[in-house]
């Protein structure tokens, strides 16, 4: 399976891969498989490329903050790493324009969903690892890493938890509303409370990330109040 662009892409991210197939695992979409009877596909590569950007983000950010503590690392860590921050750095490669999606999934609002987006670059990271070792892949990765000299932490959960325990003395209490979406597009609707009383709601692909949008929108509130 080989794609006429893909030299553009290879040029766009600066790495050439020894063995296309390789990348073409790594943008193919399960729901393209399972439409062509193609047995690979990427969610194995999305799970190596997300072990190899963590141990290269953990890196760098010890070496950048030699005085940080652990909490901080790890808060700083968690903000690159989000769904969030890598599908930004898969837009500006444009990771989505190569996608193979299955025809039922493939319209131009998928090609540029969060966790779509957050998928491919971690199977993409894989990729590299894969086909060319750590060196390749770290290069590929601090192209983006190095842009990041302020990191500003937007951990809403922990920042609701401090305001409000300073308020209320009491901790908020979070609630799924609904589910709703296909299995491989799972959202949820999550709101929070503090003693019974409504703050805010919020939706996400997983129950963490629909507190985080959730906790979000009570800041706003509480602090208007």
């Amino acid at each position: 399976m080989l794609n006429k662009n893909w030299g553009k892409l290879q040029e766009v991210i600066k790495y050439e891969f020894g063995d296309p197939e390789i990348l073409a695992t790594a943008l193919t979409h399960k729901s393209y498989s399972a439409e062509i009877g193609v047995g690979n596909y990427n969610e194995r590569m999305e799970f190596l490329g997300d072990s190899v950007l963590s141990a290269i983000v953990a890196e760098t950010l010890y070496l950048r903050y030699p005085r940080e503590n652990e909490g901080k690392l790890s808060q700083f860590k968690a903000q690159i790493i989000s769904a969030r921050n890598l599908s930004a750095w898969a837009r500006e490669v444009d990771l989505g324009g190569y996608i193979y999606l299955g025809k039922s999934e493939d319209t131009k609002e998928a090609r540029q969903r969060e966790s779509l987006l957050c998928d491919v670059f971690e199977a993409v990271t894989g990729a590299i690892y894969l086909d060319g070792g750590f060196e390749n892949v770290k290069k590929f990765v601090l192209r983006f890493l190095n842009d990041c000299r302020e990191i500003e932490i937007t951990d809403y959960k922990s920042r609701l938890q401090e305001i409000l325990q300073s308020i209320y003395k009491e901790l908020p209490k979070y609630k799924i509303i609904k589910e709703f979406g296909p299995d491989h597009n799972k959202k949820f609707e999550v709101a929070v409370y503090i003693k019974s009383k409504f703050l805010g709601k919020g939706v996400g692909n997983t129950r963490k990330k629909a507190q985080q949008s959730a906790a979000e929108q009570a800041m706003k509130n509480v602090k208007t109040e």
